[in-house]
């Protein structure tokens, strides 16, 4: 009997790897007719073309021969990235995306998670007043935030650092809904890209998806949005990430007096945990500057070549998330993966056989751990797991 083929794979391995269908179809030695064939289910490659397919696109061939057993639903994605990223640069993250949710749904099967807070803004409120509300909500004050990416994980979401293979895209977020057989829950899952090796830029990148969280996320599909929608989208998310990370009033009592001088916002970017940029920016927007002391801060700035880094930029490592690799290490503790690893528990549960590289990256261990072979000849009796 064939082998079932599941082209709907086939095209969510090609998006990932960034190939267009013509590359693809190059690749393997068949007609761009031949690639969309399959993927639309019309026609089944050879086993000689499938076998070029796994090693140009490098998914297990039981990626190709299975279906998902769970169903996810799109509900948008917010991408701080820059306008002119392409849909198929865009589309390449979404697996990812899909496989962070499905690995918190697998892990809560075993640990507790923090639960992502019911939250609603007040009707017509700014991004100023809603960032207000989170850090009353989230009983932070006006003190400044010495981890954007902990206070997050702490407050139910889940975030990887992941290579999005493309120069445009910083970060991206969203909520996605995850359905299986029995039940189905919803996760808001933030991925931030390797490039983002700045602590100071990774503060305000996940700042900005919290914003887009806060803001848009239950009532604005941005995929929906014209350009100009989508740019007023993404200033509110600005504004939101400046005001969550630098309250008015505490920041403007510390700038007093020094509005101009360069070299105290350098001290008070150890404080802040926040850019010099991005203070100059709020107090502008604050009204602490002026547009002719903004313009002069900022020549300025690229006399010193601070436009393009900062001093102090390398003082502070950046924030890896944790929930994963810590969820990993209890389970591994307790003896869950002797008898069969977590890649092949994922699989089962799910139907859904990625590649080792992408749960190492998801989860921020190497792929070499991953892969240990279990060789336990004798195991704990009764074991609860």
């Amino acid at each position: 009997m064939a082998q079932e083929f599941n082209g709907d794979r086939l095209r969510e391995s090609r998006y990932f790897r960034h190939y267009s269908i013509s590359q693809l179809a190059e690749k393997v030695g068949v007609s761009k007719q031949m690639i969309s064939k399959y993927e639309k289910n019309l026609s089944k490659p050879s086993s000689e073309v499938l076998q070029k397919i796994i090693f140009e696109l490098k998914f297990p061939l039981s990626f190709y021969q299975t279906k998902d057993k769970f169903i996810t639903t799109d509900l948008g994605t917010f991408y701080r990235s820059k306008l002119t990223s392409s849909q198929t640069e865009k589309k390449s993250s979404e697996m990812l995306k899909k496989a962070l949710a499905l690995l918190a749904n697998f892990f809560e099967d075993y640990v507790d998670f923090p639960k992502l807070a019911e939250f609603e803004s007040h009707e017509n409120a700014s991004p100023e007043e809603v960032a207000n509300q989170i850090r009353k909500s989230w009983g932070l004050g006006d003190s400044p935030i010495s981890s954007v990416l902990r206070l997050l994980e702490t407050n139910g979401f889940h975030i990887a650092i992941i290579n999005s293979k493309s120069e445009k895209v910083d970060a991206f977020g969203s909520f996605v809904e995850l359905k299986m057989e029995t039940d189905s829950e919803r996760y808001y899952c933030i991925l931030i890209d390797q490039d983002n090796n700045n602590f100071f830029r990774q503060q305000f990148s996940l700042a900005h998806e919290l914003g887009h969280w806060a803001l848009h996320a239950r009532t604005l599909h941005p995929q929906e949005l014209s350009n100009i929608e989508y740019r007023q989208m993404e200033q509110e998310a600005n504004r939101f990430a400046s005001s969550f990370l630098l309250p008015a009033s505490a920041f403007s009592e510390d700038l007093k007096g020094h509005e101009e001088d360069l070299a105290y916002y350098l001290k008070l970017k150890s404080k802040w945990n926040v850019s010099i940029a991005s203070m100059i920016y709020r107090a502008k927007d604050l009204g602490l500057l002026n547009s002719e002391q903004y313009t002069r801060l900022q020549k300025r700035m690229s006399a010193r070549g601070w436009r393009r880094e900062e001093p102090e930029d390398a003082s502070i490592p950046v924030s890896r998330p944790i929930l994963a690799k810590q969820a990993y290490k209890l389970l591994t503790d307790a003896g869950l993966f002797e008898k069969q690893s977590i890649v092949q528990r994922f699989n089962l549960k799910y139907g859904y056989p990625l590649p080792v590289e992408i749960l190492s990256e998801l989860m921020d261990i190497p792929k070499e751990t991953l892969l240990q072979e279990r060789n336990n000849i004798v195991h704990l009796k009764s074991r609860a797991l």
